[in-house]
């Protein structure tokens, strides 16, 4: 904390228009942060110790850091300090700003061309002079290292549930436990006869019919724990098509703290179905659950992933069901914004969903061949070029450690000659924070270089690409809901709707990068 934060001057320091940017996302491994108001607090008293001229109200994120260009309120801050709005940002440690080094670099190039005139954080000073842009960036790396390291953990954690069977807490049909993880079970057919039974309620078949399927197969269990044969029950089918880990056995863990792509994190998963089976799956149990009494639970699309651009609330729109004046239930969005001036206020989703086809049909247009010849040209190069910056990263980080190895050897000279106890305190307590971050560094290095042995670009190829040109469109006009929520959430990170039409979106990749050269009339740039 700054140790001066409670002395005052009587004239401003600087002429300089700031303003206050606080971010503590509700996302995943980032929640426990210090709170948004506590930020602006601290913030608020380095404004009034130097006297400095806010321009608007604070800034208030709730979007990680860690995946650059999924933060709304940082773009528009960015947007506002080119456009000369604002001359500095006050923030609470520079981590609050970007913990990816691609929006970092955004902030030391506006710093280095002038853009950008002064940075004021709480719980560290700068000078905006060379040494203090190097630590600055040290600082950038140091917060980027730590949101790695966090990821790091989370995954470590997900295989560690993974292989002991922790996801869901029940035998997954279809799979059998091997050296700690689920492999496909290819005795008898099961892990078949289990594709062919989501198969079959995607097709709309009863439980009881595809209990019947499965016996006539001779499809059976064995329970690891229990080291016996279990018969499949109806129980079994409800889990495994609508429980809340069902969605396991197309690649996606659901956990308390979030969920995992088992795709991604473990190469050797072998997902039993699709996304597209599942969708159709979960639209079955919707239309089967319809007068059977019991409580119904409905698809709400687009949630979390549309915005208000009417009062430009940095909350997404609430998406509920409820009954008309006709007395049939529809699907609305609303904007959280009680003093939003949208009218209606409420908007049916089938109106957001017609506005999404046009700009997906926009986004569609654009994907030419002349667009993917570019894109696979960027991706041949783009193995090369992420080769490169983990080399230089390692080198990077090598020089820190070899710095800290100095300053600890420099550290030890001085524990024989200093007899103050206090004073020899210190020095060892920096010694062991500065091997600390040797060790981390030194896993850092290496978790590059087993990345440098795996980094390569997959491209789609040429019937892909065109497959999936020629039909998106089509297929998000002739889908369900469920299907359109599929399309647009592997399409968009984000939709901006003023009640009418969509004005304004990000692109999700690989579509960010196809069309990132093109003049769309939307999107984010």
């Amino acid at each position: 904390m700054n140790p001066d934060i409670n002395n005052t001057t009587s004239q401003p320091q600087t002429a300089y228009k700031y303003v206050i940017y606080a971010r503590k996302s509700t996302e995943g491994l980032e929640r426990q942060y210090r709170s948004i108001n506590d930020q602006i607090d601290d913030c608020m008293l380095l404004v009034k110790r130097d006297c400095l001229k806010l321009v608007g109200k604070p800034i208030e994120e709730r979007k990680s850091a860690k995946i650059a260009k999924k933060r709304p309120e940082f773009r528009n801050l960015i947007k506002r300090v080119k456009s000369g709005e604002i001359d500095g940002i006050i923030s609470w440690h520079p981590d609050r700003l970007a913990r990816n080094m691609v929006e970092a670099s955004i902030i030391l190039d506006m710093i280095n061309n002038g853009q950008l005139k002064d940075l004021r954080f709480f719980s560290l000073p700068f000078s905006n002079d060379p040494a203090g842009r190097m630590m600055l960036g040290l600082m950038f790396v140091l917060a980027t290292h730590y949101s790695d390291e966090l990821s790091q953990k989370a995954t470590r954690g997900v295989r560690k549930k993974f292989g002991e069977g922790g996801l869901g807490g029940y035998p997954r049909l279809g799979y059998i436990q091997e050296n700690g993880y689920y492999k496909p079970d290819t005795e008898n057919n099961n892990f078949g006869l289990i594709q062919e039974a989501w198969q079959m309620r995607a097709r709309g078949a009863k439980h009881d019919e595809i209990i019947e399927y499965l016996n006539t197969n001779n499809f059976s269990q064995i329970i690891k724990a229990e080291r016996k044969i279990r018969i499949i029950k109806t129980n079994d089918l409800t889990r495994m098509f609508s429980g809340k880990h069902s969605s396991f056995y197309y690649g996606i863990a659901v956990q308390a703290d979030g969920t995992a792509d088992l795709r991604e994190l473990l190469p050797d998963f072998v997902p039993l179905t699709d996304e597209a089976t599942y969708a159709k799956v979960q639209e079955v149990n919707y239309k089967r659950k319809r007068g059977s009494g019991k409580k119904l639970e409905y698809f709400l699309p687009f949630r979390d992933i549309l915005f208000c651009e009417t009062c430009h609330d940095k909350r997404p729109l609430i998406v509920y069901r409820s009954k008309s004046r006709s007395g049939k239930y529809y699907v609305y969005t609303k904007c959280k914004n009680t003093d939003c001036p949208r009218k209606p206020k409420d908007v049916r989703a089938i109106v957001v969903s017609d506005a999404a086809s046009k700009v997906l049909k926009e986004v569609s247009s654009k994907l030419t061949g002349k667009v993917y010849k570019k894109y696979l040209a960027e991706n041949k190069e783009l193995s090369a070029s992420r080769k490169q910056a983990l080399r230089g990263e390692n080198i990077s980080l090598q020089a820190y450690i070899t710095r800290l190895r100095t300053d600890n050897k420099d550290f030890g000279k001085q524990l024989l000659v200093i007899r103050d106890t206090k004073m020899k305190e210190e020095i060892q307590i920096s010694i062991s924070e500065n091997m600390r971050t040797i060790t981390s560094q030194t896993a850092k290095i290496e978790d590059n270089n087993l990345k440098l042995e795996k980094v390569s670009i997959q491209a789609f190829t040429t019937e892909e690409f065109n497959t999936l040109v020629q039909t998106m469109a089509k297929r998000f006009n002739n889908g369900t809901m469920v299907q359109r929520d599929i399309i647009i959430r592997n399409v968009f990170l984000n939709l901006h709707f003023d009640g009418i039409k969509i004005v304004d979106y990000s692109l999700a990749e690989p579509f960010y990068t196809l069309l990132k050269d093109e003049k769309l009339s939307l999107g984010w740039e």
